[in-house]
C-alpha cells in the first residue's frame, strides 16, 4: 500500500520541476526569436544598401526595406530585453513564495530606483515580507517564506505593497486593495499617477 504523503510530495516535486523547465524553455524561445529577428534585420539592411546603390535613396522600395529593417531591429531589441527580464526573475523553490512585478510611470515608461515593500496585513501588526528596489526595467521581485507570515490561527498572507521614492516619500500603496489567498507567485503591475 502506498503512502499518500509520499505521493503528494512526489507530485509536488514533479510539478515544481515541470514549472522550472517551462520557465527555462520560455527563456530559450525568447532568445531564439531575438536571434532570428537580429539575422532578419541584418539581411534587410544589406538588401536596402544594395537596392539603394541601384535605385537611389529616395526609391519607395528602398524606403520600404529601411522601414522593415528598423521594425526587425526594434523587435530584436524588445525580445532581448524580455529575455534579460525573464532570466533575472527568481525561480520559486520549495517553501518559497514570490511577489514580482513592474512599476511604470503614467506614460508607460519603466521607473527605476523605486523602493518596494511587501506586507502581510495582520490583526495587530503587519508583517514586512521583504524590501527591494526596481531595476532599470522597472521590475522588482521579492522572495519570502512561510515562516515570514505564518501565525497560529492564520492562513495565507494578505498581501499589499507600498512604494516610495529615494527620499522615503510614499508613491503608492495597495493597503486598501489587499490581495487575499495569494498563490506561490504573484504579479503586480503598478502605474504611478502623474505628478
Amino acid at each position: 500500500m502506498s503512502d499518500p504523503e509520499f505521493e503528494v510530495n512526489n507530485i509536488n516535486a514533479l510539478v515544481e520541476n515541470l514549472l522550472s523547465q517551462a520557465a527555462g524553455a520560455n527563456l530559450q524561445i525568447l532568445e531564439s526569436f531575438a536571434n532570428i529577428q537580429n539575422r532578419r534585420a541584418s539581411r534587410l539592411a544589406d538588401a536596402e544598401a544594395r537596392l539603394k546603390a541601384d535605385l537611389g535613396e529616395n526609391h519607395p522600395q528602398v524606403a520600404a526595406l529601411h522601414d522593415a529593417a528598423a521594425m526587425a531591429a526594434a523587435m530584436n531589441h524588445a525580445l532581448e530585453t524580455m529575455a534579460v527580464r525573464t532570466a533575472r526573475r527568481p525561480k520559486v523553490k520549495e517553501n518559497e513564495w514570490l511577489v514580482f512585478g513592474r512599476v511604470l510611470d503614467a506614460n508607460g515608461n519603466p521607473v527605476a530606483g523605486v523602493r518596494v515593500r511587501i506586507f502581510d496585513r495582520d490583526r495587530i501588526f503587519d508583517d514586512l515580507l521583504g524590501i527591494t528596489e526596481t531595476d532599470e526595467y522597472g521590475d522588482f521581485a521579492i522572495t519570502y517564506h512561510e515562516r515570514d507570515f505564518a501565525e497560529p490561527g492564520e492562513g495565507l498572507p494578505e498581501l499589499y505593497l507600498m512604494l516610495s521614492d529615494t527620499e522615503g516619500n510614499l508613491l503608492y500603496s495597495s493597503r486598501d486593495n489587499i490581495r487575499y489567498n495569494p498563490g506561490r507567485s504573484e504579479y503586480f503591475e503598478i502605474v504611478l499617477p502623474s505628478s
